[in-house]
C-alpha cells in the first residue's frame, strides 16, 4: 500500500445533533438564518471533547450523544441485556440518561422499542 493524503468525508446520516456538531467543530451554519439563529442559542448545551460529541444537562454533568444503530445496541442492552429487567419505554429513557447516552428522539425511540418487545407483550398484566 502507498501512501495516500486523501481524506473522504463520510456520511454517518443527518441527525439534530449534526448541525452543532458541524457549528462546534468547524464554525459552520445552516443558510437558513432562522435555523442558524436557533444553533448558535442551542450550542451551549454541546460541547466537542477529543472529537466525541457530549452534550451537558442539570441532573447528569455530562452525556455522550450517539446516533444511528448505537442507540439500537443501547435500546436492547438495557431493556433485556444481563441487567436488563424490561422495564416500559419511559423508565427505558430515564435508565439510557442514567447511563451516559443520549439523542434527541430518545424518549420517542425508547417507548417505540418496549411497546414492540415480544416478551413484555406477552407477560404485560
Amino acid at each position: 500500500m502507498g501512501e495516500s493524503s486523501d481524506v473522504f468525508l463520510v456520511d454517518i446520516g443527518e441527525t439534530g445533533m449534526t448541525l452543532y456538531r458541524c457549528y462546534l467543530a468547524d464554525g459552520l451554519l445552516p443558510q437558513n438564518p432562522m435555523e442558524a439563529k436557533i444553533v448558535k442559542k442551542n450550542a451551549g448545551i454541546y460541547t466537542l471533547v477529543d472529537g466525541k460529541f457530549f452534550k451537558h444537562g442539570y441532573t447528569h454533568p455530562i452525556v455522550s450523544c450517539v446516533s444511528g444503530e448505537q442507540c439500537t445496541r443501547i435500546m436492547v442492552e438495557l431493556h433485556e441485556g444481563i441487567c436488563g429487567s424490561h422495564i416500559d419505554g419511559r423508565t427505558l429513557s430515564s435508565k439510557v440518561v442514567r447511563a451516559g447516552y443520549y439523542w434527541q428522539t430518545m424518549r420517542e425511540d425508547c417507548t417505540r422499542y418496549a411497546q414492540q418487545c415480544k416478551q413484555c407483550q406477552q407477560h404485560a398484566n
